[in-house]
């Protein structure tokens, strides 16, 4: 692993971010019958523990300890609201606490 004063490479990073972050996001927009949804989902958490791994042989201390802090978000998502995506977790959250009062603000005050 490089030294923490050392840069990560830009392809590197992308694809460390790919995996942590994007390729999460993707497959919980995918909805599938049944326990093939929890499937998919898991799958999403097994690649972004690949990306904590990749960045742990390629990356720089400060992108492996993002990955890991954001994979492990990812796995609490997954366990709380059944998808492997920390995005998509906030998006549900907004959707139940926040929307109903952006939507009277919105709605009295146009």
């Amino acid at each position: 692993m490089p030294e923490s004063k050392q840069r990560t490479p830009k392809p590197v990073l992308r694809e460390v971010v790919g995996w942590v972050l994007v390729l999460p996001l993707l497959l919980s927009f995918v909805k599938l019958p049944f326990l093939l949804g929890s499937v998919i989902a898991a799958g999403s958490i097994v690649g972004s523990v690949y990306g904590v791994l990749l960045a742990r042989r390629q990356a720089s201390r400060r992108v492996m300890v993002l990955s890991s802090i954001v994979t492990l978000l990812n796995i609490i998502s997954f366990v709380m609201f059944s998808t492997g995506s920390l995005l998509m977790a906030l998006y549900f959250t907004f959707r139940l606490f926040g929307y109903p009062y952006l939507y009277e603000w919105v709605y009295w005050n146009f």
